[in-house]
């Protein structure tokens, strides 16, 4: 039957009855019970915009699978200090293979072409060990979606693991600057905990850390009250 053409129904005599010949009554849901009854729930159209920020994330990371309406919220810059510090220690190694050859070859009378020789190979070997840290350092990243956490730390060129975990089991979230040096050139480490197992995933030389701690801690907010509901900007 048509609804436009639908008769009236008197909502105090019975529309039908049951097998055990009890009446039923018409009882039309009212406007404030709709409310009630889809009271938390949320839709969210999935514009041109957030297609592109799929787009996008599934372009710059080939190596995650996102899901269907899945994309990159922020991805957790490190600090340029992280590759500092490698470089740093790789100048102090070379300077003091450097200091020995010289006082190898002023007291022990070596030949200073055999140290020359010597010197150069270290000088080579070093700069080959810098390049290495580097690369390492930059294949590490931890990004957040709309949906999830995912981590990649590489330990070696040849080492490396990856965590993810969904955003909704991440019990704990916080950022801590250790020690002076941390302070001043303003980088540290976020941390997430995850409920029941109690894995922690850890991210070090995180550049302004508060800064970016306060957006992730907000989108793990927003899906922790909404439930199942993503995070939408």
């Amino acid at each position: 039957m048509n609804p436009e053409h639908q008769p009236n129904v008197d909502d105090n005599q019975p529309v039908a009855y049951d097998v055990q010949g009890r009446p039923l009554y018409y009882k039309p849901e009212t406007q404030s019970e709709s409310k009630e009854k889809n009271f938390g729930k949320k839709e969210y159209a999935w514009s041109s915009e957030l297609q592109a920020k799929h787009d996008e994330s599934v372009k710059q990371y080939p190596e995650i699978k996102f899901s269907e309406n899945e994309y990159v919220v922020i991805d957790i810059q490190r600090t340029i200090w992280g590759l500092a510090l490698i470089w740093i220690a790789v100048i102090a190694i070379f300077v003091v293979i450097l200091l020995f050859a010289t006082i190898m070859v002023s007291i022990a009378e070596s030949d200073p072409f055999t140290m020359f020789i010597i010197v150069t190979a270290s000088g080579m070997v070093c700069l080959l060990g810098g390049a290495i840290g580097q690369y390492v350092f930059h294949r590490n990243f931890f990004i957040i979606t709309n949906e999830r956490a995912f981590m990649r730390i590489q330990n070696t060129p040849f080492s490396h693991h990856s965590q993810n975990i969904e955003l909704e089991h991440v019990e704990d979230c916080s950022y801590s600057q250790n020690g002076l040096l941390q302070a001043i050139l303003n980088f540290g480490t976020i941390r997430l905990s995850t409920v029941g197992d109690e894995q922690t995933y850890r991210f070090t030389f995180v550049t302004r850390p508060a800064e970016q701690f306060k957006i992730v801690n907000h989108v793990v907010q927003v899906v922790d009250e909404e439930g199942t509901v993503k995070y939408r900007l």
